[in-house]
């Protein structure tokens, strides 16, 4: 009987230990979900929202869906993901320039990206690139530089939205090398890259993989990278600093989920996102497009836009700029 006993309490304890040793299974994802994009369909933004949708929607085992809401920098996406029911159906893939540079260049952007969105994890990292006209005959970027100190009404150069980085890094540029620069703004990357290819402006700043084709395509010429170091895809192009600049430009793309999404259901999708990041032919494809897939947890992103958030202010206020 005792050893009888022994054995019963022995089950016992291996019953009540079980539990604990099997780890909690995923939460189910409510239903279908939909991904919000704040920029038009097919520039670079939209291209990687699209792949990530596509691979997410295997590993949730529900639809997943990209729709397009552009205008205002990202603005309207990312106050329709404000108002969205925390519940697991809303996500939006968003760049710095949303969650960064908006809330610091407009007076009511109608969203604090520090406290009404859930970070759920960094996508990319995306390096910028200064590009000329073919028509304009400049080689690099120092013939560039000639050129606007020489005909000082020729410093135009188009970026992809008013109050954007670009125009930012631009002023300082001005300021700092007494160059007649000045920014043309944009509503978007296609446009400005479109008017580029036709000639219509000398020279535009935005992400590599928006002139990539062109560039290829002879329509346009790529002077110079903006990143720390030279793209694999056109090693033949300096950096900036290479060409003895201080024009520096990162941009990156994170998703997010409404604040007060639990949880479990954050670290779900977070879960979901790494592992399409890790997909070799996501990466190969995100590569096409001169991105670098940043897997990680979701307090890098959270961390990622502090960081830019006290590094751009200074520089946007020395611009002059007055919240609109």
């Amino acid at each position: 009987m005792t050893s009888l006993r022994v054995v019963r309490h022995l089950l016992a304890a291996t019953l009540l230990a079980l539990p604990c040793a099997v780890p909690a299974a995923a939460p189910a994802v409510p239903g279908p979900v939909r991904i919000l994009v704040g920029f038009p369909a097919g520039g670079t933004i939209d291209v990687v929202a699209r792949l990530v949708a596509e691979q997410m929607q295997g590993d949730l085992g529900v639809p997943v869906v990209v729709e397009t809401l552009a205008g205002a920098g990202g603005q309207l996406a990312a106050q329709a993901l404000k108002r969205a029911a925390p519940d697991g159906r809303t996500l939006m893939v968003a760049p710095d320039h949303t969650a960064v540079i908006v809330p610091l260049t407009v007076a009511k952007p109608g969203f604090d990206s520090r406290t009404d969105f859930a970070p759920v994890g960094m996508v990319a990292d995306y390096a910028g690139a200064l590009a000329v006209s073919q028509a304009s005959g400049i080689k690099d970027l120092r013939d560039l530089m000639r050129h606007v100190q020489a005909h000082p009404s020729a410093g135009g150069v188009g970026v992809s939205a008013p109050g954007s980085k670009p125009q930012f890094q631009l002023d300082a540029l001005a300021r700092l090398q007494k160059l007649p620069l000045s920014a043309v703004p944009y509503r978007g990357s296609v446009p400005m890259v479109q008017d580029l290819a036709g000639g219509h402006i000398a020279a535009g700043i935005t992400a590599l993989g928006d002139f990539l084709e062109f560039h290829r395509a002879g329509k346009l010429r790529v002077i110079a990278v903006t990143g720390e170091r030279r793209s694999g895809l056109l090693p033949e192009v300096p950096t900036a600093a290479e060409s003895g600049y201080p024009l520096r430009l990162d941009f990156w793309v994170g998703l997010f989920a409404p604040a007060g999404t639990p949880q479990p259901l954050v670290a779900r999708f977070n879960a979901a996102l790494n592992q399409a990041l890790d997909v070799p032919k996501v990466r190969e494809r995100m590569a096409a497009v001169v991105f670098d897939p940043r897997p990680g947890p979701p307090s890098a992103l959270r961390q990622r836009i502090a960081s830019e958030l006290e590094q751009w202010e200074p520089i946007i206020a020395a611009s002059g700029w007055v919240r609109q």
